[in-house]
């Protein structure tokens, strides 16, 4: 087939079919004597797929990946998994633009004139939510890890600081003061390979859950086909707001600095429905962000249970807490 009968079938123009070309993502055979493309039905195939893509919002870059995995459905479904969790990385940061731009027109109608400071004000917010989102990275490795100890991984990352036993009984505490409901719909963060997803699951709940190691994803997806499990991270969920009924969190938030922690309190409430509640469980101190002190575990920091209470007050939620062992700890915060 020529690009001109090509491109009508696929309703797209001979321009956009060159332009795939030169990036690679097509290669359909010339003819010698005039140089005319001739695309086979395998070659239709991939178009339609590569088009269909375009149109759900996938850059080129990512596409050429997820294509290169076709012949592994697991790694393409990867593929295309990360691709959407940086599509939403890009709504919710235009989303906050708009919302920031907003705040300062409605500041400058009621003012009566455009302040710059309004303006600088509502930017610097955004630049450094736009900063504490790229400076994340798994420093831990959890691919590997999740490679080495299966299921067990998550725990095993936490040697020294809790026992097996006493990780068993942090989730179910957990999965207490959650009090899922058959038939709700509920989000897990940093859900790991699975663990506390069993036991929600088990409850009956609509369960969704974020993780953000493609390993952990994978065993998780094994155990848990039914569940629908997203890669994302708690600086950038993937999810539309106001979706849930509850948040459980579980030895989660120690990857992330003070700053980053607050910042995920603000993703957890944009998701979290009226109403709602979230349980956090983990590695938390009575001190100050400013008093904390180096943790024995290795690039963990330790939360400060003062400001994670204080932020969601602040936002006025109703909130208890609940001491387990040594820095082990439960918050629980009721939404408004």
């Amino acid at each position: 087939m020529k690009v001109h009968e090509a491109a009508k079938l696929l309703g797209v123009t001979p321009r956009s079919l060159r332009f795939y070309e030169e990036k690679g993502l097509i290669k359909p055979h010339k003819e010698a004597v005039n140089g005319y493309r001739t695309y086979s039905d395998d070659d239709l195939l991939r178009l339609r797929w590569i088009v269909t893509l375009r149109e759900l919002g996938m850059p080129v870059s990512a596409i050429i990946e997820a294509l290169n995995s076709m012949d592994e459905p697991e790694a393409f479904i990867c593929k295309i998994d990360g691709a959407r969790a940086s599509l939403y990385e890009e709504w919710v940061s235009a989303t906050e633009a708009l919302q920031a731009l907003d705040e300062t027109l409605l500041a400058w109608q009621q003012g009566g004139s455009a302040q710059l400071v309004h303006a600088e004000q509502t930017a610097e917010r955004i630049r450094q939510n736009r900063k504490l989102r790229s400076s994340w990275s798994d420093q831990w490795n959890y691919n590997e890890i999740a490679l080495r100890y299966g299921q067990d991984a998550p725990q095993a990352t936490l040697e020294g600081e809790l026992t097996a036993q006493q990780y068993e009984q942090a989730l179910g505490r957990t999965v207490e003061w959650l009090d899922p409901r058959p038939g709700e719909p509920g989000l897990e963060l940093g859900a790991g390979s699975g663990n506390l997803s069993v036991l929600l699951a088990a409850a009956g709940v609509k369960l969704t859950v974020i993780e953000q190691s493609t390993e952990m994803l994978s065993i998780l997806r094994n155990r848990l086909p039914l569940v629908d499990a997203k890669q994302g991270n708690l600086l950038t969920l993937p999810l539309t707001s106001q979706s849930y009924s509850f948040i459980g969190c579980t030895f989660a938030m120690h990857h992330l600095n003070h700053s980053q922690q607050l910042l995920a309190l603000e993703e957890m409430d944009r998701v979290l429905m009226p109403g709602g509640r979230i349980v956090i469980t983990g590695l938390m101190s009575e001190q100050e962000p400013e008093q904390s002190v180096k943790h024995e575990l290795p690039l963990v920091t330790t939360s400060s249970l003062p400001e994670l209470v204080h932020s969601l007050e602040d936002n006025g939620y109703s909130v208890v807490t609940e001491s387990l062992w040594g820095n082990t700890c439960i918050l629980c915060a009721i939404k408004p």
